[in-house]
């Protein structure tokens, strides 16, 4: 019996102040967003073998095109286990019935509710709020009227194509916006929904509209990166649902099949970087997740005797699923992950980053990939070599020995090459590893859980990092406040895992063992083919938004990593009151009509104020804790100075402690930025060559990082530029073809910048 999807389970779009124009997600990692027309049909390549990707993000008018998340059917049957997109014209069943697929009805409800919502102290809250946890808007006893909740909509492929967020309701729904007036921006929709030619759905958010309503002398004014009362934004999220409409000649009359279960979108704003990936993306918080709470893959993380025969627990076993977390659970010390799909995408991401901020470009020197750097592929990517005689591995070792002796050696190859390794035998052979050293001394240097608040391990001399700063080298979740710090982020338990497998020497080399070409794109170690099947497809689009930290985030915060939020792996947990057509499929078919009666928007009761978890979420459930106005947080989080004096403590208090004063230490730390950039090489114009003409400058420049540079952003957002990779550089730049290969300085560029002198965004 076939079962329908929707897919990705939690789609993004973004926003834009462009009215009209707009592209598609990306739905792979660090790749650019899909050209398509005004109906949201993709645009192909002239060869017609794949998406045209965007070369330009914003309008002729200078203003950003809105980012339209797009989501699809997928059918799972015994000829795709793993799904496929569905097609109008293909053969459906369900209910008892079968016939050919000749249309298909969406509805989405978005709301914003972050108005409403609790006071963002930082991880307060994450696993419950008190009782006495402060509400923004505390003066406002109308509660509801501080949720924008637009109502729900409703499209199809045939005679409603699309609808529109905004606060009319169509005139069947008693929407609640803020009130007209607003400083600077009025808050009047929270976008729309179409449907492609193919069916298919896609969602645009607002069009980054923020205001306050409160007015007099000093108003509006921005006093926090969180919580700033009386703002409202346009962001928002919610449930995404389909009804599949066929034609069944089994009775000669229209029936009606409803998708398994929702998926989920989130409107967030412009990924600005989109060819850079985060150090901790959501799908790596995701993947986490499903492997430790959800039993994805029992061969990777499990019982600690069933790696030779791994289990299958079903998600929404909610009995066997405790079962299997009450046992005593491991990660499989026999996997071996490979070195170019599993280690280097982890590995690689921070060296991106000197292509964004002053503070990496000036010495990137620990994550240098380039020859004799520390993070060298080459190198790094070589397994251990067994020989079962001992004259074969003497002539490996002095052949090593040879070819590095006249090098002039960085610290990293200092670490593996400079002594003669020590012989040692396993399972009766010689194992030659010659930079073993090389991939300890790197995965010594990660911060492991426990450790968020530790600059470095310095009470442990005899270890080899000494006095030397834990990795990654950013701000955590809350470096801020000494209620539940949280200084320095770390990497998840997956990702600390393989690396571990990696320095231990359980990995293999894919480009070695033919898996992958010699010429493999070493510095784009990212997918470039579509996504082959649905669970790809939910990972390439959430490789695409922030995973940490969450202070309180990008699009989603802390909430992304509970696990009480989803109904199985990538699908939020939905409350069905609210994300479900009002008039079930059962008696849609009953009524024996040609047309489906949508009774979208029969609702009773407001927008809940509180959680309810065991319930599910509704709209505006996943982004109310984030930050009003988003673009307070999006301005500020560029670097933070975080007091390393003690590890358990944020702030101190010198002033009657003059020795403690001289012992006290600071360090200046970047958020995330490949989300918020600093710096940048921008684009000024071409040579007689044609090559491009760069100059090095601040990214957002004339915004300073404080709250009067908060309320200017907030009106200059869609000024800033894109930052892209240089279309102009050979695709050989992406592969290490010799030793001496470098990443070039013009690597990435900013374009598009919208000066003075363009068109406002109103």
């Amino acid at each position: 019996m076939a079962t329908y999807k929707i897919h990705p389970g939690i789609g993004i779009a973004r926003l834009g102040n462009s009215t009209s124009e707009f592209y598609i997600a990306p739905e792979m990692p660090a790749n650019l967003p899909q050209q398509c027309d005004a109906q949201g049909n993709p645009l192909l390549t002239p060869d017609l073998t794949g998406p045209l990707l965007v070369n330009t993000f914003k309008d002729k008018h200078g203003r950003i095109k809105r980012q339209a998340a797009r989501f699809q059917v997928y059918v799972y049957d015994a000829d795709s286990p793993e799904g496929r997109p569905l097609q109008l014209g293909d053969p459906v069943e369900g209910g008892g019935n079968h016939g050919v697929l000749t249309d298909i009805q969406w509805r989405v409800y978005l709301a914003n509710k972050k108005a409403s919502w609790y006071d963002f102290q930082q991880l307060r809250g994450e696993h419950g709020y008190d009782s006495d946890h402060p509400r923004r808007n505390p003066d406002i006893t109308d509660r509801d009227r501080l949720v924008i909740d637009p109502g729900p909509r409703s499209v199809n492929t045939t005679t409603q194509r699309r609808a529109r967020f905004d606060r009319t309701g169509d005139g069947a729904y008693a929407t609640t916006f803020p009130p007209r007036g607003l400083q600077p921006h009025d808050i009047d929709t929270l976008g729309e929904i179409l449907t492609d030619d193919a069916g298919r759905l896609l969602v645009l958010g607002g069009h980054g509209h923020s205001g306050c309503e409160k007015t007099g002398p000093g108003e509006p004014h921005i006093s926090d990166y969180a919580n700033n009362d009386g703002w409202y934004d346009d962001t928002s999220d919610g449930p995404v649902m389909a009804r599949l409409i066929m034609y069944s000649e089994q009775v000669g009359q229209t029936r009606y099949i409803d998708v398994e279960y929702p998926a989920w979108v989130v409107a967030g704003y412009p990924r600005f970087v989109p060819q850079i990936l985060d150090m901790i993306t959501a799908d790596d918080v995701l993947y986490d997740l499903s492997l430790r709470q959800f039993a994805a893959d029992t061969r990777l993380y499990g019982r600690i005797d069933s790696f030779a025969d791994p289990e299958t627990i079903p998600p929404h076993n909610a009995q066997a699923l405790a079962q299997w977390q009450a046992s005593r659970l491991t990660w499989n010390p026999t996997f071996k992950p490979g070195f170019y799909c599993d280690i280097w995408p982890i590995l690689f991401r921070p060296n991106e980053f000197l292509y964004l901020s002053d503070i990496l470009a000036q010495s990137n020197f620990p994550h240098d990939p380039e020859q004799r750097g520390t993070f060298d592929p080459r190198l790094l990517s070589q397994p251990p070599r067994y020989f079962h005689e001992r004259a074969d591995y003497d002539a490996a070792v002095a052949d090593s020995l040879s070819r590095h002796q006249n090098r002039n050696a960085s610290q990293g190859e200092a670490q593996a090459e400079t002594r003669k390794p020590t012989p040692r035998l396993q399972d009766g052979l010689w194992v030659f590893d010659p930079y073993a050293p090389m991939r300890q001394f790197l995965f010594d240097l990660l911060r492991r859980g426990g450790e968020e608040n530790d600059f470095k391990i310095s009470n442990k001399v005899g270890s080899r990092i000494h006095n030397l700063p834990l990795m990654p080298l950013l701000c955590g979740d809350n470096p801020l406040s000494n209620l539940v710090p949280s200084k320095f982020l770390r990497l998840t338990d997956y990702q600390l895992f393989v690396l571990k497998q990696w320095a231990l020497g359980y990995f293999s080399n894919e480009i070695e063992q033919g898996c992958l070409p010699p010429n493999y794109p070493v510095f784009q170690p990212y997918p470039t083919t579509p996504p082959k099947n649905a669970r790809e497809l939910d990972r390439g689009v959430l490789s695409n938004l922030l995973g940490g930290a969450f202070c309180p985030g990008g699009e989603i915060g802390w909430v992304l990593r509970n696990p009480s939020i989803y109904l199985e792996p990538y699908r939020i947990k939905a409350d069905r009151s609210w994300s479900d057509f009002l008039q079930s499929a059962a008696q849609a078919n009953a009524k024996h009509g040609s047309l489906l009666d949508d009774n979208t928007f029969a609702m009773d009761s407001p927008l809940s104020q509180n959680n309810d978890y065991n319930t599910g979420l509704q709209p505006g459930d996943l982004t109310k804790s984030m930050a009003v106005p988003w673009q307070a947080d999006f301005n500020e989080c560029t670097t933070n100075t975080i007091d390393i004096t003690y590890a358990e403590w944020n702030l101190i208090n010198t002033s009657d402690d003059a020795r403690m004063a001289q012992q006290q230490q600071t360090w200046d730390t970047l958020w995330w930025p490949a989300h918020r950039p600093l710096q940048s090489n921008e684009l000024v114009g071409f040579d007689a060559q044609g090559q491009p003409q760069l100059q090095w400058t601040t990214w957002s420049r004339g915004i300073q990082q404080t709250n009067a540079g908060d309320l200017k952003m907030v009106s200059d957002w869609w000024r800033l530029g894109f930052i892209i990779r240089n279309p102009h550089l050979p695709p050989s730049s992406n592969v290490m073809a010799t030793p001496s290969t470098s990443l070039p300085d013009d690597r990435y560029y900013s374009v598009e910048r919208s000066g003075p002198d363009t068109e406002k965004s109103d």
